[in-house]
């Protein structure tokens, strides 16, 4: 068996102050998790869940039955919920449900409701909601679960208490997952985005864009060049393919500053020496520039026009 709150990496400060608050016996509440995906926001909820369930202690104990449940792969407790989005919403059928669970006579233990991706709630379930998220039932506890505050609709904000999560740092990563030091500086402390680097497109998708930067800084008929505009075509990608060049840039201006031990593309170090003979102020163009760039293609403008126009007013920068 297993006490879920020690599988946690990180977030020790949080889980703290939360455990000491379950221990001074205060009522049910409302929390509001944001911070990066992949950071061990769900972990740590479940992991309370199991905390505030456990008969044995406010901390969780690890062993007994009701530890047990919370700690198999789905979960299955009876005063447990998870809910997730049904397609791209988390949907009023789902607060239909939330309010029926609790509907129902508990036990004698807590009851503990998870939303993952709290951002997706639409309109009609958050209202539905409301009242019980601001007043929730005795020994009733909410976890929300977002990217950040900012898509969460403010009704629902208010009546929250809200945890920050912080990005894990490389060496807590590193305990977890075996990987090349390029990869742990670029997850900015996620393990999802740790996952993406190491599959294969994605490797392949970061020598495509290695490939790709090489004509545009090198050949003055890079607008000529068919390569990229078949790379580009896909938004998505194309946003992916530039966060990779904005990555490149930031490396060059460490390099010309004697910070070695600072640059991320370790892999790809020839690349780096290059981009640093650029001056620094094409350097932080082309940074904001990029940066620019990856916003245009995310308001779906045509991908094509948008690199066109970054490389015609690079060229003004040289």
């Amino acid at each position: 068996m297993a006490r879920l709150l020690d599988f946690v990496l990180g977030h020790q400060d949080v889980i703290k102050k939360m455990v000491d608050s379950f221990e001074a016996g205060k009522p049910g509440q409302t929390f509001l998790f944001v911070g990066p995906s992949g950071v061990g926001k769900k972990l740590t909820a479940i992991g309370l869940a199991q905390a505030l369930m456990c008969p044995q202690s406010p901390r969780g104990c690890g062993r007994c039955p009701s530890c047990f449940r919370v700690a198999q792969k789905d979960h299955a407790h009876e005063g447990l919920r998870i809910i997730s989005p049904s397609g791209a919403n988390i949907k009023i059928e789902q607060a239909k449900e939330i309010l029926e669970f609790l509907s129902l006579k508990s036990l004698g233990g807590n009851r503990v409701i998870i939303i993952d991706q709290a951002q997706l709630l639409n309109p009609q379930t958050a209202n539905a909601l409301l009242k019980t998220l601001e007043e929730p039932p005795d020994g009733t506890f909410f976890f929300l679960i977002a990217p950040s505050v900012a898509g969460i609709m403010p009704t629902i904000r208010s009546r929250s208490r809200i945890v920050q999560f912080k990005p894990l740092t490389m060496e807590e990563l590193g305990k977890r997952v075996k990987a090349p030091t390029w990869a742990l500086r670029s997850a900015g402390g996620s393990f999802e985005k740790l996952a993406q680097l190491q599959d294969g497109p994605e490797l392949e998708l970061r020598e495509k864009s290695v490939e790709i930067l090489s004509v545009f800084m090198q050949d003055p008929n890079f607008l000529l060049n068919e390569m990229w505009r078949a790379e580009f075509k896909d938004r998505q990608q194309g946003i992916r393919l530039l966060s990779y060049w904005v990555s490149f840039f930031r490396d060059a201006i460490v390099l010309q500053e004697g910070a070695k031990a600072q640059i991320t593309n370790l892999d790809q170090a020839p690349l780096i020496k290059t981009l640093a003979e650029q001056t620094r102020e094409r350097l932080l163009k082309l940074i904001q520039k990029g940066l620019q760039a990856e916003q245009a293609l995310g308001a779906n403008r045509d991908s094509q026009l948008v690199m066109e126009e970054y490389f015609i007013t690079s060229q003004d920068l040289v």
